[in-house]
């Protein structure tokens, strides 16, 4: 069980580094909101899965 976890939660953190220098970079509010939530959403993914 506990790899499972640590496999999401390195998986989780390289999708943050992969999208937080264009969430930094884009200017446009409609792509940033876009940006956002898909990260909030596989936050909360990683969060309310029970391995």
């Amino acid at each position: 069980m506990k790899v499972e976890r640590l496999a999401g939660f390195i998986g989780l953190t390289l999708l943050v580094a992969f999208f937080a220098p264009y969430v930094f970079k884009v200017q446009q509010l409609d792509i940033l909101l876009i940006l956002l939530g898909g990260i909030l959403l596989a936050i909360v993914d990683f969060l309310t899965t029970k391995y």
